[in-house]
């Protein structure tokens, strides 16, 4: 059970004493690096760039010491390991093996509350991070291909409407031949079945992935899909694991890595991923059979008008390149469909609300940001076990890793399947509201 810690005049005078010492700034060798390793867990969807473009670089600097180790889970698992949910009889506390949390669906206000009912005067900080692009994998039934209508100009694989999107989801379309007929889009071959039925793969634990997908479906149809709940409603459940018809034609998985794995396994299935966990399974590049002309891919979805776009900047290739989210036109989108200003003035602010356009001029709207969770005031909180009281020190460590994330950090995405936060007027500042959000975390 979270709770205030107190503490007695030594210690004060022993953190004041750690928080003194020199830390040298990301970038250059110190001894000091190896003084307070951390761990973090929560979305699998920025696992890719935790695990793989920034810890091992950070690390690189601290004289190869293992500073930062981030554990791929979920966006719900990281928010019930802060205690939000209450879902679990054990509070892990904030100390050095749960220093911060990622999540693609930064907590509402009333679960930011959750997390500071025991830290009396501590904020919590919703930092972006990163950009990702969601992808829907998709493996047509057995014997079937795409052919491309518009006399063969298109891609070798189905492009989606907006309503064909929602209604897939909404299970209102229920068989592959009825999302073949848009755009002239044909499914071919010779033994393929085309009254097959769409089999949905969505995640089988609380995700943030399913809650950037649920927000623009609800931009396309804001009327209720599930008894009386809109796809907001369904977002922003406790577990956002409950779906249209979930009895018919609905299978899970964990993480996105699962989800892609399963509609690679799965004649006739449908997904959804960040584009770098897709990417990441041979099975939809050419590499490994996969892509256009194969019945293995990732769509393009409507982005404006009869204009479609793919969620890489490089479509279907073996090699990862960029999400294509520049440009992107991000908005704040309530619960009743009204819009609020974006971007939201700070990282003390709610971001839950935040979401895609779903019209697009050249972007994929698939696409959101990715978050750390951090606080204002760690030492406010104490864990439920010895040793999980955070420290000045891996407090230190924290502000430097993010500092470095939202610094150098942000050129070492390139390439990765993610993309760099907006930093220009049309999207907002956001790397600037990010940046200004680290300097806040405190011991």
């Amino acid at each position: 059970m979270p709770g205030l810690k107190v503490r007695s005049v030594a210690s004060a005078i022993a953190a004041t004493a750690i928080s003194a010492l020199v830390f040298v700034a990301p970038g250059t060798a110190s001894a000091a690096c190896t003084g307070a390793n951390i761990e973090a867990n929560g979305a699998s969807m920025e696992a890719g760039a935790q695990q793989v473009v920034w810890s091992p670089v950070f690390d690189a600097k601290c004289s190869g010491v293992e500073q930062v180790k981030y554990t791929s889970t979920s966006s719900n698992k990281g928010l019930e390991s802060w205690w939000v949910l209450h879902l679990s009889e054990k509070y892990k506390g904030f100390g050095a093996s749960n220093a911060f949390v990622g999540v693609d669906d930064p907590p509402n206000p009333a679960q930011a509350d959750e997390i500071l009912e025991k830290g009396p005067g501590a904020k919590v900080l919703s930092i972006p991070v990163l950009q990702v692009a969601l992808a829907l994998p998709i493996h047509l039934p057995e014997g079937c291909t795409a052919q491309s209508g518009k006399g063969g100009k298109g891609p070798k694989r189905l492009v989606l409407s907006d309503e064909t999107l929602q209604a897939i989801f909404a299970h209102t379309i229920t068989k592959w031949s009825q999302i073949a007929a848009y755009n002239a889009d044909q499914l071919v071959g010779a033994s393929c079945d085309k009254e097959a039925p769409i089999i949905r793969v969505v995640r089988k634990e609380g995700s943030g992935a399913t809650s950037l997908l649920e927000k623009v479906l609800f931009e396309i149809n804001k009327a209720p899909v599930d008894g009386s709940e809109t796809w907001t409603d369904l977002a922003e459940q406790v577990e956002n694991n409950k779906w249209p018809d979930e009895t018919e034609n609905l299978v899970t998985a964990e993480k996105g890595s699962g989800i892609a794995a399963k509609v690679a396994s799965t004649a006739g299935s449908i997904g959804y991923a960040n584009l770098n966990e897709v990417r990441q399974n041979a099975a939809f590049t050419p590499a490994g059979g996969g892509g256009e002309g194969s019945a293995i891919f990732w769509p393009e979805l409507q982005s404006k008008g009869k204009k479609f776009q793919d969620p890489s900047t490089d479509k279907e290739e073996n090699s990862a390149a960029n999400a294509n989210c520049n440009g992107e036109d991000y908005i704040s989108l309530n619960g009743v469909g009204k819009q609020g200003k974006f971007p939201p003035a700070s990282t003390e602010a709610p971001w839950n609300e935040v979401t895609a356009n779903k019209v697009e001029k050249a972007s994929y709207p698939l696409c959101g940001f990715a978050y750390v969770l951090s606080l204002t005031k760690f030492s406010d909180f104490i864990g439920s076990e010895p040793g999980n009281e955070p420290s000045a020190a891996e407090v230190e460590t924290t502000k430097n890793y993010l500092s470095f994330v939202l610094g150098e950090g942000q050129t070492l995405l390139n390439d990765h399947d993610f993309l760099t936060l907006p930093t220009g007027k049309k999207g907002g500042n956001v790397q600037k509201i990010a940046s200004e959000g680290v300097t806040k975390i405190a011991y």
